[in-house]
């Protein structure tokens, strides 16, 4: 009876952790269209020409939610073997949410001073928080061979996907570099380079994966 119990209540936290988790992201997803307005002025015209001064935040929103989104993808796949509950987990979990929950703020931030240089820094920090909560996560859910993982863990895996979870940090991170120098310009497209990591990361962990198949053939 004890083990059931106890198997039962494992079960329980480790859904709760992750439909909280779930929940938090559809919160934070919806309050970034809240800093949307419909224009107020009236004419074909005018309402385009509104618009067209939209620019900044409707650009500050569809990053912002492309971002997150990738972020929930990341922690889905994170999380899509974990078994079993465990504290350090949920603590990660947590300090994994609370730059996510920044993401609305820096977001309208932007919005309003797409071309200044301290919303992009303010911006830039916060998704680097977000990306190393991320690899925090990833590192304490498949600790000690990857015990709260059904399955286990293969070799190499824990760092493929610790690498994988800092890739829009490292983005970001050339980002700060360029605004350090002064290229405001330049470092308002360090976003595009987290597809290029990603592709990056997958190219060398396939080939990472034929060398192993072809030490142990």
């Amino acid at each position: 009876m004890t083990p059931v119990g106890h198997e039962n209540l494992d079960e329980r936290l480790l859904h709760r952790m992750l439909f909280f988790t779930d929940a938090v992201f559809a919160i934070v997803l919806t309050l970034l269209v809240l800093e949307l307005r419909p224009p107020e002025a009236v004419g074909m015209a005018a309402q385009l020409h509104a618009l067209g001064e939209m620019a900044p935040k409707l650009f500050a929103f569809a990053l912002s939610f492309a971002i997150i989104a990738i972020f929930w993808v990341a922690h889905m796949s994170t999380t899509r073997l974990l078994a079993h509950f465990d504290w350090p987990t949920a603590a990660a979990n947590l300090c994994f949410l609370f730059p996510v929950c920044l993401v609305p703020f820096v977001s309208a931030w932007l919005g309003e001073g797409l071309g200044t240089t301290i919303a992009w820094e303010a911006y830039a920090m916060v998704m680097i928080a977000t990306s190393a909560g991320n690899v925090a996560m990833v590192w304490l859910s498949s600790r000690k061979g990857g015990r709260l993982l059904a399955g286990g863990l293969p070799p190499g895996e824990r760092l493929y996907r610790a690498s994988r979870a800092a890739s829009p940090g490292l983005a970001f991170l050339v980002g700060l570099v360029l605004l350090a120098l002064g290229q405001v310009r330049w470092a308002q497209f360090c976003w595009v380079l987290i597809p290029i990591f990603l592709w990056v990361r997958e190219r060398l962990h396939a080939r990472y994966l034929r060398r192993t198949a072809m030490a142990s053939a």
